[in-house]
């Protein structure tokens, strides 16, 4: 079968690197100019870790990471609770992308600076056109191309109808240093906000990503840099000498996002299917994003396995498996932020509705057991357990 995936990043060169063992064509693409480097903080987990395990990219994480400490969760200077993190792994997102999206390549042809503009679906497959002027078929397109997929909007979606947002923005300013010179994290909250403070692991750097209930609208993030410092200025004196680094942050060097989801009833239109957060965003701030997107590849790989001449029947199966870590995920994902910014009753339990909801959508989904590599599958990772999702 002669396979398109758009997106190099870490969905989409792991479907890649998977379709390509079964014996696909498989081409990937990407709109950027080159592999990407750098960029903010990323989590695995040991269902996503297990995954790069089973393709032969584990040791490419492990190299790019370190394990992350556990996480005090603080509503001023009074400590509510601590969250283990055993088994996760902390890195910056873009060198993990680039070297995961590097690692494919070896198997897989990965063009950069290509993009998508155009998809006509055809009796025998789908028409990819180019915004070079060129036009190739396929039997199946891939979307692996994130929140804004081009994909999805060419084929599944109307106007956007599958984006959920809820007001909140989110703050990302790097500072130096550590918390107390160590390696552990925090999440504080407190007057209406929420901030996540996690050391990166390749230099003496912190990310402080606060969020704000604020409505529609734009905004810019200087105009939010002093409530952010206000929030750790409450938080105690080892968070002090952060505050003068987040108040005078130059406009250049912070990033402000709005928290969004995709919530999409279909993840697939006859043969081209949507992977990770091109079909179920669950947002930056829920750590689960590289965990839905390898293990959703690995799912429709092996359903594809299964019935190569019906990839509507195999996208659709893939969709029922992993819909439920989905739905939980985002659903606890969204609850958690709704309710630690919320404003006023209506919203409190509107908040409690979603983590409600979380609660009774949690249902197993399998990892297909199956090595694409020729390193042992049975390589433990470090601190390996069980997650609530999967």
């Amino acid at each position: 079968m002669k396979i398109l995936v758009v997106g190099a990043g870490i969905a989409g060169s792991g479907v890649a690197y998977m379709l390509a063992h079964d014996g696909h064509d498989v081409r990937i693409i990407d709109s950027v100019d080159k592999p990407h480097s750098g960029g903010y903080q990323i989590l695995f987990d040991t269902v996503a870790l297990r995954v790069m395990r089973q393709i032969g990219a584990l040791g490419i994480v492990t190299d790019l990471s370190t394990p992350t400490a556990t996480v005090t969760v603080a509503r001023g200077q009074k400590e509510l609770f601590r969250i283990p993190m055993s088994g996760y792994r902390s890195a910056r997102r873009g060198d993990l992308v680039g070297a995961i999206s590097q690692y494919a390549a070896r198997r897989v042809p990965t063009t950069f600076g290509q993009e998508l503009t155009g998809i006509q679906h055809t009796r025998e497959g789908v028409n990819a056109h180019f915004a070079d002027g060129s036009t190739e078929s396929f039997d199946l397109i891939i979307g692996a191309d994130g929140l804004n997929s081009t994909v999805r909007r060419l084929a599944v979606e109307i106007d956007r109808s599958y984006l959920y947002e809820n007001g909140r923005h989110n703050l990302w300013v790097n500072v130096p240093g550590r918390i107390a010179g160590t390696t552990e994290a925090a999440i504080l909250l407190g007057g209406g906000l929420g901030a996540q403070v996690f050391p990166y692991t390749d230099r003496d750097q912190t990310l402080v990503l606060t969020s704000f209930n604020l409505g529609p609208g734009r905004f810019a993030g200087a105009e939010l840099l002093p409530r952010a410092a206000e929030l750790l200025r409450t938080a105690g004196p080892k968070f002090a000498p952060f505050i003068e680094h987040v108040e005078n942050a130059s406009p250049d060097s912070i990033r402000t996002t709005r928290f969004a989801q995709i919530r999409a009833p279909h993840w697939h239109a006859r043969n081209i299917v949507l992977i990770g957060d091109a079909a179920h965003c669950i947002d930056p701030l829920s750590g689960a994003g590289a965990h839905g997107g390898l293990v959703g590849g690995a799912i429709f790989a092996e359903e594809l396995r299964r019935t190569p001449a019906d990839v509507a029947g195999a996208a659709t199966r893939y969709r029922r498996r992993l819909r439920p870590f989905v739905r939980a995920a985002q659903l606890l994902t969204a609850g958690v932020l709704e309710r630690a910014t919320a404003r006023g009753l209506r919203e409190k339990l509107s908040a409690d509705r979603s983590l409600l909801g979380s609660a009774l959508s949690v249902r197993r989904a399998d990892v297909p057991r199956r090595s694409y590599a020729t390193a042992n599958p049975a390589q433990p990772i470090e601190g390996e357990r069980s997650t609530p999702w999967i």
